[in-house]
């Protein structure tokens, strides 16, 4: 229990992140694949760090969003380097702080640069570059094991390795594998060529967290849909659409029929979608069953037998929803330390708007329901 918890509940953050040293995959790949891993570079004449991943600069606009929670907008990321982002997602010891100032039991933590590593298309180059942030991230949450607890980075380019590296993050003490809700390589998540992945998880019990980027470095929405869209609504609507794609073609592609023990965190999307989802789906299936793989169940029941979803700590739709999609189902998630988490007073927001939840619920949410999808054990508990 932390010294800022203020009930016996326990309070899990399901997504934050951290800030992967600038040179990891520089210094840590072999020779011969470094110039083409994940590299930062100053442009003098921008004023911004460049990220480039093989041959492509990925986001040409700064990075300040992976690290500037509870700063201005103002002249965002001009003039600022990564390296100088919030010391809290670079360093764990200064993240536990921020966990006791906020009131958080156990943080869940995704990449920031790593986000990216989905958008790797040399099959070799991807899975060295996952072992490498792998290795790292088990290190990072070694700092403080009983508050941080690592998702390792699933190389979905090579299936068969893919599967090894599921097995190597759970010996590494990492609580899930994560991957982009998009189509590898131009391979949709429904395609057999996954099925040893999905394997994989089910025998050593990782969940498989979904995890959004909203860059146009594989096919999706942004790529897609980037040009339809008016200027500022590209982080809203893009994730929420590449979140229903691919947990719709796990659905109805036979995805979850086939492996039923493999467990889904659908994250960084919010939540309220998640009811008008299943009543789409489930009308659909009744009419178009004849196209979809077979399936035993309709798509909310395969959601309440093998899926998560996590809200923003300011949604307001979470006590309505509960009769409908589960309240076992769902989670909250902080984003700590990108540009649009709540800080500091993430804890605060949080409550303020589930305050009204049923005790169970609220307990639910708060973070019971993120140590059963992650197989963490909590004193608090």
């Amino acid at each position: 229990m932390t010294a800022a918890s203020d009930t016996t509940e326990p309070i899990v953050d399901a997504d934050g992140h951290l800030c992967e040293p600038a040179d990891l995959w520089e210094r840590n790949l072999p020779p011969a694949l470094r110039a083409r891993g994940i590299r930062l570079r100053w442009n003098d004449a921008t004023g911004y760090d460049e990220c480039l991943v093989e041959d492509v600069t990925v986001t040409e606009r700064g990075l300040a969003g992976l690290g500037n929670a509870g700063e201005s907008f103002e002249d965002f990321g001009k003039g600022r380097h990564y390296e100088d982002l919030n010391p809290a997602g670079f360093d764990p010891r200064e993240r536990v702080k921020v966990l006791d100032s906020e009131g958080i039991d156990i943080s869940v933590t995704y990449p920031g640069l790593g986000l990216k590593l989905g958008g790797i298309t040399d099959p070799r180059l991807a899975v060295h570059s996952c072992a490498v942030y792998n290795d790292w991230v088990a290190g990072w949450c070694a700092a403080a094991p009983d508050r941080l607890k690592g998702v390792g980075a699933l190389p979905m380019q090579d299936p068969a390795e893919a599967a090894r590296e599921a097995h190597r993050i759970r010996d590494r003490g990492l609580v899930a594998g994560f991957a982009r809700p998009n189509a590898y390589n131009e391979r949709p998540f429904h395609d057999p060529v996954y099925a040893p992945v999905w394997d994989a998880l089910e025998t050593t019990g990782l969940p498989l967290g979904l995890h959004i980027t909203g860059l146009a470095d594989m096919p999706g929405a942004a790529r897609a849909m980037r040009h339809l869209m008016a200027p500022g609504t590209h982080h809203a609507l893009i994730p929420v659409i590449d979140q229903m794609v691919t947990l719709s073609n796990l659905v109805y592609g036979g995805v979850l029929e086939r492996h039923p023990g493999l467990k889904v965190a659908v994250l960084e999307s919010g939540g309220g979608w998640i009811a008008h989802w299943m009543d789409r789906l489930n009308e659909f299936e009744s009419s178009y069953w004849w196209a979809a793989a077979p399936m035993s169940l309709d798509a909310e029941h395969y959601f309440k037998r093998q899926c998560w979803i996590s809200f923003d700590p300011g949604e307001r739709t979470a006590q309505a929803l509960g009769p409908i999609a589960g309240s076992d189902r769902f989670v909250w998630a902080s984003d700590f330390p990108h540009n649009d988490a709540k800080y500091p007073g993430v804890v605060g927001e949080l409550r303020e708007h589930n305050g009204d939840l049923p005790a169970d619920a609220r307990r639910r949410l708060f973070g019971a329901n993120a140590l059963d999808l992650y197989g963490i054990e909590c004193s608090t508990s």
